[in-house]
């Protein structure tokens, strides 16, 4: 029997002056809004991917803060996820530029983000508890 190995993302709750930045998908996806995610490659750190992932989609490197809260799911293949979730906490909202993965980007006031912000479930919960980790 053939184990099939665990595929390790992580997801980026990025916030500048009290706001989240979203990225909208690229035309060729279902074209929502999402934090910033990727995967972990080869051998690095949950924590070297969130680096790497915040400058290839967003092109800013800054640091990240792992808030001690991750996803365990199936993807679309059948995989089993560990997602870790990061926080990019901002004084002032900075100059981006895109990867051709997004097609566009939105800053929401915090106190107005909502679910309905969101293809994915997980992305909103992963806000609230970045929220909550700002807060301790």
């Amino acid at each position: 029997m053939t184990t099939i190995p665990l595929k390790q993302k992580i997801q980026i709750i990025t916030i500048a002056e009290n706001q989240l930045l979203l990225l909208q998908f690229a035309k060729f996806h279902n074209e929502g809004f999402q934090n910033i995610t990727g995967s972990v490659e080869y051998d690095e750190s949950f924590v070297e991917a969130a680096r790497r992932e915040l400058l290839e989609e967003i092109s800013i490197a800054r640091p990240v803060v792992d808030i001690h809260h991750e996803f365990h799911f199936h993807d679309r293949w059948g995989t089993d996820v560990q997602e870790k979730v990061f926080l990019c906490l901002l004084d002032k909202i900075p100059s981006i530029t895109l990867s051709s993965e997004h097609q566009s980007f939105k800053w929401v006031p915090a106190e107005k983000v909502t679910l309905a912000d969101f293809v994915f479930p997980t992305n909103f919960e992963a806000f609230q508890k970045a929220l909550e980790f700002i807060k301790k």
